[in-house]
């Protein structure tokens, strides 16, 4: 080629917008105060700094579009969600606020929102989230893997009661769970009943869902797309006895961070001596299985960071899966950030990929996420 041509050339390829530097990449976030003091989103921050992208906490008292554009949107919206869902005039402005993001995302398909609003809505309600953990890939025809029978009461009368337990198998002792997931003080104050007696502490509508002995661990599965992340936590312990009064507790409080099992090695990391969680000997969760649960759980749902709740039945050695929660604490989970990022590079390849059709005719894609139009690179 020569000089004339290359200057030619050149000439189209910067008319065709192809030369001017790349925009660095912009993450947008809401969470509520509550959540941002768990996470520290200045380490977040430099995260994003190093690996090139910019981090902006959304301000919803100015115009979105003022604040944009963003490449992603990473949020804990759960709460307001349900606001939004049920109407509730008492948080009028927070709720009209969420119309306000909806609509943005609406205007702005290009902007990638971690999670989907819509799948989020899932897990709202402890039936429905109840009944797609039973009907996934993850509980379906697998004899080690199910989650534990479950009844929505809305009777206050005992012997209605009782008999809608046992239509639906669920045996006593039973848990006894607010029908929101989020969204109130009551979603995680939860009640344990032993007997039929214990059925006049319940406040209806509830969930009641059997309770199943697992030796008192609780497995914290921190998922972040493909990655996972098992925290053992110390629960209640086996029980034998019915004859016993109803136990009320806090879901958020009984545990602690304890045992950190990364995947896809087999070790145990011990932050804490096991003695001062439990004597008893720790149970080595099966990869496999809890890779076919966090399969099927993200599957069902479709999310990417949710924190799966899991037992083992102390009887039978099967996983129970006993709640997905929407963008968990990651509380033991090492490098976090370092890994959400990765997560969110990939997403941005995903979406720049298919950018590659464009018009029914191939363009190429830069590294940098530049299009170059197919005529100049004839």
């Amino acid at each position: 080629m020569d000089s004339g041509s290359l200057l030619n050339w050149k000439k189209r390829y910067a008319a065709a917008g192809a030369f001017p530097q790349p925009a660095i990449p912009r993450i947008g976030y809401w969470m509520s105060a509550k959540k941002l003091k768990k996470m520290d989103m200045n380490v977040f921050s430099r995260v994003c700094r190093n690996g090139g992208f910019e981090l902006v906490q959304i301000d919803f008292k100015r115009p979105l579009d003022q604040q944009g554009p963003f490449d992603i949107f990473l949020h804990k919206l759960t709460d307001i969600i349900v606001k939004a869902e049920q109407d509730n005039m008492d948080d009028s402005q927070e709720v009209e606020l969420f119309r306000v993001l909806e609509s943005y995302m609406k205007s702005h398909p290009e902007t990638i929102v971690i999670d989907p609003i819509d799948n989020l809505k899932k897990l709202l309600l402890r039936q429905r989230q109840y009944h797609l953990i039973a009907t996934s890939e993850a509980c379906i025809n697998h004899e080690m893997v199910f989650t534990p029978n479950f009844i929505e009461l809305y009777s206050t009368d005992p012997e209605s009661m009782l008999e809608d337990l046992r239509r639906a198998e669920v045996s006593f002792p039973i848990v006894c769970k607010a029908q929101q997931a989020h969204g109130s003080s009551d979603a995680h104050r939860m009640m344990i009943i032993f007997n039929a007696a214990g059925l006049q502490s319940i406040k209806v509508p509830c969930v009641a869902q059997s309770f199943v002995n697992h030796d008192a661990v609780l497995y914290k599965v921190f998922v972040i797309a493909d990655n996972f992340y098992v925290v053992r936590r110390p629960s209640f312990e086996n029980f034998h006895s019915t004859d016993l009064p109803p136990v009320v507790f806090d879901s958020q409080n009984i545990s602690s961070a304890s045992w950190l099992y990364e995947d896809p090695s087999t070790k145990f990391q011990s932050s804490i001596s096991p003695t001062s969680v439990s004597a008893k000997p720790v149970f080595e969760l099966d990869s496999k299985i809890v890779q076919r649960i966090v399969r099927g759980v993200r599957k069902q749902f479709g999310l990417s960071l949710i924190g799966i709740d899991l037992i083992v039945e102390k009887a039978s050695g099967r996983y129970a899966i006993i709640d997905v929660n929407a963008f968990p604490s990651y509380d033991g989970v090492p490098n976090f950030f370092q890994h959400l990022l990765g997560h969110i590079q990939s997403l941005i390849r995903q979406r720049d990929s298919q950018k590659m059709l464009t018009n029914g005719h191939a363009v190429m894609i830069k590294p940098s996420g530049l299009k170059m139009d197919p005529e100049v690179l004839s």
